[in-house]
């Protein structure tokens, strides 16, 4: 884990205009009567613990990621496993998944990015007792090598440029209190865990240690300090503080910028939830969403076992929490919109399920562990996800649209399959099977947007935001390769726009800072944005 030194972060100049070229694409028709729920689609593939019992540490499931690793312009999905192998489900664009079976085992975090930048993407997993590896995707099989320069076993993972200098880089987490019951005190005797940097450099990678140790299960990359740079965040499970670095013309600074924190956090979320253009930050942890006597009962012997004690001046809780920009100042602001309390949650995402312009909530929920809940039948806590309606940012409103599934969810994202502006929702439990649930709402009008930056190391424009205009409603997105738990997302951004019919304003922030503006985007297309030069 040998480290090479602080890097130093490029600070953006005034942003020069780009020109850029349209490409658009109408939406595949919707289902015609159309519906009012999400259907749910099984798939093989069965993310199992043991065969003689999930455990903690294994209980924590497997991730899953999409994005289009064949180039066929729709976005593919893996899911990754613990005792079992990954499968790779190729998409045809109409719903209908060819599965492609791998050897890859004892999967923690996945993505599809595009690590080296020769446009073609890449899978990278990391593993619970070994170092990440990357798949090729070549003549429909994945073959994994190992990831060069990187000899630690990590658990979560995120990519960004973060140095400015136009090639991706990852920031991984270890988790210590599962290494040192794998492996004793030779854990902390060889160099331990924490959080680590690997800049891009070359063929290889260069590592920047930022802190030595990390109960790490979610990366994100907010604007902390609201400089227009984007900044490290990692939630730590464990009741382990999270840990927070601003970008500084001279390295990373590391800083607490919140009063008030999940205690165990599970799930990390950036999103424009208000749509006023400055992001809140989600996270999620346990806390039962009902308090009724059966309820408790479940929870209560568990929690005792997980509690440890907390210092006066402790700003962790056990619940989830919304960071909200407000007066120059981070406030959790998670209670009063009630969205505290959605169970034993893990990913924990924001999308526009109904096109009306509002990002909604969903988060799966649910835990199974033989030795941690043996008083339960199955060893089960059995919650319903939960879905929270975002009624125009003024509360959320608890909805089931199809969606309610009581599967011990633990990775999920949000993805239009099919091409008909909907996002449909993908999770992979823990025990059980794949599921994919297609978005078959009436609904708004919508608009889909890539980025593409040809000739650059980051093709699918990684970091990039784009703020829209539409319908009386100004919408920010950002393109990122994960968020929410274990969770890859695709490169390619959607709005909900309402009963607007275009996208009046667009602006383009690049990741290099440089910004394009497009006019009169129509509605229920896809529109691929390429930077010129």
């Amino acid at each position: 884990m040998a480290c090479s030194g602080a890097q130093n972060i490029a600070i953006p100049t005034p942003a020069p205009i780009v020109a850029a070229t349209l490409t658009q694409i109408p939406f595949a028709p919707q289902a015609t009567p159309c519906g009012t729920t999400f259907i749910r689609h099984e798939l093989p593939h069965l993310t199992a613990g043991d065969p003689a019992g999930t455990y903690v540490y294994a209980s924590n499931g497997s991730g899953l990621a999409v994005g289009d690793l064949n180039g066929d312009g729709n976005d593919d999905i893996i899911f990754g496993n613990i005792a079992g192998t990954a499968t790779l489900y190729l998409n045809d664009g109409q719903m209908h998944f060819t599965p492609i079976t791998t050897d890859l085992t004892d999967v923690r975090a996945l993505a599809i990015v595009d690590t080296d930048g020769d446009g073609k993407p890449e899978v990278v997993a990391t593993q619970r007792f070994r170092r990440p590896v990357i798949g090729e995707f070549k003549n429909d099989t994945l073959i994994f090598h190992d990831m060069p320069d990187v000899f630690s076993s990590f658990y979560a993972m995120n990519w960004h440029d973060l140095n400015g200098d136009g090639k991706l880089d990852v920031v991984f987490g270890t988790y210590d209190t599962e290494q040192l019951q794998h492996q004793g005190l030779i854990f902390n005797e060889r160099g331990g865990g924490g959080v680590f940097i690997y800049y891009r450099n070359g063929d290889g990678y260069r590592a920047e240690r930022l802190n030595e140790h990390a109960d790490a299960l979610a990366i994100a990359f907010p604007d902390i300090n609201h400089d227009g740079i984007s900044d490290i965040l990692v939630g730590n499970d464990f009741n382990r503080r999270d840990m927070a670095w601003i970008a500084t013309p001279t390295g990373w600074q590391s800083i607490e910028p919140f009063s008030q924190t999940t205690e165990n956090t599970m799930s990390l979320d950036v999103a424009d939830v208000f749509n006023t253009g400055t992001n809140a930050i989600f996270a999620t942890d346990m806390k039962p969403y009902n308090q009724d006597v059966k309820t408790m009962a479940d929870w209560l012997p568990a929690m005792k076992k997980l509690s440890r004690p907390l210092t006066a001046d402790d700003p962790q809780y056990p619940e989830n929490t919304l960071q909200v920009w407000k007066n120059g100042q981070w406030q959790n602001q998670a209670y009063n919109l009630q969205i505290d309390a959605s169970g034993w949650s893990w990913s924990g995402k924001f999308g526009d399920l109904d096109n009306d312009g509002w990002q909604d909530l969903y988060i799966v929920n649910g835990m199974v562990a033989k030795d941690l809940l043996s008083y339960l039948p199955k060893n089960q806590i059995a919650e319903p996800d939960m879905l929270f309606v975002n009624n125009a940012g003024q509360k959320f409103t608890r909805a089931d649209w199809g969606l309610s599934d009581s599967g011990s969810g633990r990775a999920m994202t949000m993805v239009d399959l099919n091409h008909d502006g909907r996002l449909d929702v993908v999770v992979n439990p823990m025990d059980g099977h794949a599921v994919i649930y297609e978005n078959q709402r009436c609904a708004g009008n919508s608009i889909e947007l890539r980025l593409v930056q040809p000739h650059s190391a980051n093709p699918t424009a990684i970091g990039a935001t784009v703020r829209i205009s539409a319908g009386g409603q100004h919408m920010m997105r950002d393109v990122r390769e994960a968020s929410g738990y274990l969770s890859g997302e695709s490169a390619t951004i959607h709005f909900g726009i309402g009963s607007a019919t275009n996208a009046d304003a667009i602006t383009i922030t690049w990741p290099d800072g440089s910004v394009s503006h497009i006019d009169n985007i129509p509605s229920n297309t896809l529109t691929t944005i390429t930077r010129t030069e």
